[in-house]
């Protein structure tokens, strides 16, 4: 089957059947499932288009699965006017799929669109009675999987992705890239205040990393930055690390070494804010991959796009194909990342290269990532799937292969291990 790019149909809804429409007036009924409770790109990304949705007419309805989150979600998600239900951490894969259908089912959901490509295999099972109620799962992560099920229509963030999964996977594979609310303005006394709140002075360059602060896939990256501000030692050049994370304590070590050895508070690290908003519009400088990323280039930001193993590459118009084609992420390694990484931050000592940079970054988002017409595309897709749904019967089969497979695993996991010791001596 061909794979599809959902903004190619955005504006064409009369080439899709509507039988897949429960409502006479077209308004469906979603529900938005989360992996857990700690904010970030992906959720917050989920929740704009949630909110978005809604503002279209449709009813819309958040679910997560609950966690012990440094930075919860949980307050975006009610300034989005979403009241999230927490589901239990613990739950095999057949009980999480009970209680995601008793949840769907209590909102009459029709698209069942969890945020994860773990909840796919339990939102699939949790849609095998009624045929008009989809299951579809979002994949923004850098890499696919192969645990969902084949039947369920997936959505992923880039080209690369998307040809990879469909070589694989015997459902449609929906490419959309991570949407940018291009509307959420930032008022100059907000972006002035964040730049007092953190002792940077008008003559000063703010190089700007909002991110999670975790070990997985972001410290590396973040390490490297603090050490390349070091090396440069450039006296107007500041970093200031906005978010949190189970990192935090690492990185703000290194930040506290890095201003002893240069005598100054050159890295900043306040800790994680409600609405990083104002952070990424003082910033003249940015830093970051994934969804941080295109925030930034939506502020007009010039940006270093990080990545592991040392990538660290500038966002620009010899570059534009290969982020757009990858992702705004990279692992490309790098022997001395953190030279790298400063010689890059000393190509944006300019400010007219700045300036250049990032009108162009503004109009690439523009063009390609706006909030409005990612969700004009979700809406297609739904309609489109929900068209062409299998059956009960050929729902039941892979239902009951989820939890066969399902219950194999856990058969597997409760057999115990013979030691090394036990296994030679026998």
């Amino acid at each position: 089957m061909q794979a599809v790019d959902a903004r190619k149909i955005a504006g064409h809804r009369k080439a899709i059947p509507r039988r897949g429409t429960l409502s006479p007036d077209g308004r469906l009924s979603v529900v938005i499932g989360l992996e857990g409770l700690a904010l970030g790109g992906c959720p917050i990304n989920a929740l704009d288009l949630g909110r978005a949705l809604r503002d279209r007419g449709h009813r819309v309805n958040v679910f997560a699965i609950d966690e012990d989150a440094r930075v919860s979600l949980i307050p975006y998600a009610e300034e989005c006017g979403f009241h999230v239900t927490v589901l239990p951490t613990s739950a095999g894969m057949a009980s999480r799929a009970w209680q995601i259908r008793r949840f769907a089912v209590r909102h009459s959901a029709d698209v069942l669109h969890v945020f994860g490509p773990w909840l796919g295999p339990a939102a699939s099972v949790a849609v095998t009675s009624r045929r008009r109620r989809l299951a579809i799962v979002t994949n923004w992560t850098m890499a696919n999987v192969s645990y969902t099920p084949r039947r369920t229509p997936m959505i992923v963030g880039t080209p690369l992705l998307q040809e990879e999964a469909q070589a694989a996977h015997g459902s449609r594979v929906w490419l959309m890239e991570p949407p940018v609310d291009l509307n959420a303005e930032v008022s100059e006394s907000a972006q002035q205040s964040f730049r007092h709140q953190n002792g940077i002075v008008d003559d000063e360059i703010a190089a700007v990393i909002v991110s999670r602060v975790d070990s997985h896939m972001k410290a590396e990256g973040i390490g490297y930055a603090v050490r390349a501000v070091a090396e440069l030692d450039h006296p107007r050049l500041r970093l200031i690390i906005v978010g949190d994370g189970n990192a935090f304590d690492e990185i703000h070590r290194e930040a506290q070494r890095v201003n002893y050895q240069l005598g100054r508070e050159v890295v900043v690290m306040p800790g994680s804010i409600y609405d990083p908003r104002p952070a990424y519009s003082a910033a003249d400088i940015t830093l970051g991959m994934g969804g941080s990323a295109l925030r930034s280039l939506a502020h007009g930001k010039p940006l270093i796009v990080l990545g592991e193993r040392g990538f660290a590459r500038i966002f620009e118009p010899a570059s534009a194909d290969y982020f757009l084609r990858f992702g705004f992420f990279g692992d490309e390694p790098n022997n001395d990342p953190v030279a790298h990484l400063a010689a890059q931050l000393r190509g944006l000592l300019d400010a007219d290269i700045r300036r250049s940079l990032g009108e162009f970054g503004q109009a690439e988002v523009r063009a390609r990532f706006g909030l409005d017409i990612s969700v004009e595309a979700l809406e297609e897709i739904y309609r489109a799937e929900i068209a062409t749904a299998p059956g009960f019967a050929r729902r039941s089969i892979d239902s009951a292969y989820i939890i066969g497979r399902s219950l194999a695993h856990q058969a597997r996991r409760a057999v115990p291990r013979r030691s090394a010791h036990t296994w030679f001596s026998s």
